[in-house]
């Protein structure tokens, strides 16, 4: 770990495709530390508690307005406002494994008991739930952000949305002050605490500050209020809180939060914009000894987590298929016969994968490598410049994969296009077509061979039945 690291031991509203919700708050080791006057204040300190397990449940309620583009195909185009609300509840067991000298958990355990969210984006019904292999997870801090994963399988998107929230209780203790307060006097917070707190990349300005309301010989009880103006996977952001605290003098840890919050998020690339307001309620416990959690500390622990760790799994309910990528694509459309995949790095636009089935062969029946290419080299039409590669391969989950690359131009600009085409021995197909600009070769970084190896199909929505079989062979291409 770096130098700032010491062992001792990303929000809560998403796509109009995938709400998810959840606030995770609190964990503070604190210690009381006797002062020699009256009128020197209370110094709360991390340390003399020595808790490292906790118990804690947070209750979200969320409700506001979601923006999105007209078009999930042009970003910064006409939008549309859509009304959300949503309620959310999580339990779970934590162990913090390393903190850092700021006070801040950096790596932690979790177990979790429970983990849902029942709401509404518009009209629709979104309810996401933590499946129950998924319930041992991980979470530490790495560039600007908080990485959930599990060490023996991987998430779903959903998941993620609804584990991953801009409110972390890994970043409690660095709430308190740093110095001698007494009731009624204020303090700062830093600005990297801030951005820890609210899960976000970047804090460009904070008027967050505390207040130590009441003190008793067995707690302290403060308030945070202020504005906070920053960043959130490079998109702008800004949020306004009011929040109090417990702060439990014996036990020498924060037992109780609760928040008052609205935030209002621009549109990015691939996340909608919103402004919603947000209540938090969190209560936790220290543990003497662990109910689900692994009873002893792993210790496999690396620098950075392993990349391999933190593919996602990207389901298609309407298209048919799941496959695993890296984190920074995201899932901007899933409808009956056309999905639509982009791999967007801090609001940058690297790559999009446009996905649709295709008519049904006769079972038995292939199409050959020779009529793909061809066929993906007439589909370009004007914008054709050369065939850099075919390839035909048999993937993981059995089924044959056709892919052709092919340099193009698009007033000037250099793009290549990539077409996969998968089908099983029962005849089903499907296209994935990928763009990516010349610029962003090295960003992009091979994606296409992770979907080629890691794609499989899922039971057809009948909606998308009746659309491939109006598809029929090179028609489908263009």
């Amino acid at each position: 770990m770096s130098s700032s690291v010491t062992p001792d031991r990303r929000h809560w509203i998403k796509s109009a495709v995938g709400l998810s919700t959840a606030m995770l708050l609190g964990d503070v080791v604190a210690e009381r530390i006797s002062v020699a006057g009256e009128n020197d204040g209370e110094l709360l300190r991390a340390g003399a508690g020595g808790h490292d397990l906790f118990r804690l449940r947070v209750e979200l309620e969320i409700e506001g307005n979601v923006r999105v583009p007209q078009s999930p195909a042009i970003a910064k185009g006409e939008t549309k406002q859509v009304p959300v609300q949503s309620r959310a509840t999580l339990d779970w067991e934590e162990r913090i494994l390393i903190s850092t000298v700021e006070g801040v958990g950096h790596v932690a355990q979790r177990y979790y008991h429970q983990a849902e969210s029942r709401g509404t984006i518009g009209n629709q019904k979104q309810n996401l739930t933590l499946r129950p292999e998924m319930r041992d997870l991980r979470v530490q801090h790495q560039d600007s952000q908080w990485l959930v994963y599990s060490p023996e399988h991987y998430l779903e998107g959903r998941e993620l949305e609804l584990l991953s929230v801009p409110t972390s209780s890994l970043a409690i203790d660095a709430l308190l002050p740093t110095e001698r307060i007494s009731v009624g006097e204020s303090y700062t917070i830093e600005e990297a605490v801030i951005a820890k707190w609210l899960s976000l990349a970047s804090v460009e300005s904070s008027t967050v500050a505390g207040e130590l309301t009441s003190v008793t010989p067995t707690e302290a009880k403060i308030q945070l209020q202020g504005k906070v103006q920053g960043s959130a996977a490079g998109v702008p952001t800004t949020v306004e809180l009011a929040a109090k605290l417990t702060f439990d003098r014996v036990e020498g840890c924060c037992t109780w939060m609760a928040i008052g919050m609205k935030e209002t998020r621009q549109i990015g690339r691939s996340e909608p914009g919103f402004e919603v307001a947000a209540k938090i309620r969190m209560v936790r416990r220290p543990l003497a000894d662990p109910i689900r959690i692994s009873p002893a500390p792993t210790e496999d622990l690396g620098e950075e987590v392993p990349s391999n760790l933190l593919l996602v799994e990207l389901n298609s309910a309407a298209v048919g298929y799941s496959v695993l990528m890296d984190r920074n694509w995201r899932m901007m459309s899933d409808v009956a016969g056309a999905g639509m995949m982009r791999l967007v790095e801090r609001d940058t636009l690297v790559a999009q994968c446009n996905l649709r089935p295709l008519g049904k062969l006769a079972a038995g029946q292939q199409m050959t490598l020779e009529a793909f290419v061809r066929d993906s080299r007439e589909s370009m039409g004007e914008r054709f410049v050369e065939i850099l590669q075919s390839s035909e391969e048999v993937n993981e989950a059995g089924l044959r994969v056709m892919r052709v690359t092919i340099q193009g131009v698009v007033q000037t600009v250099p793009v290549q296009w990539i077409f996969i085409q998968f089908s099983d021995d029962n005849g089903r197909r499907l296209l994935a077509t990928l763009t990516i600009g010349n610029d962003f070769l090295e960003s992009f970084a091979g994606a296409d061979q992770q979907l080629a190896s890691s794609l499989r199909f899922l039971p057809l929505d009948d909606a998308t039945q009746t659309v491939a079989s109006d598809r029929k062979g090179a028609e489908s291409l263009r």
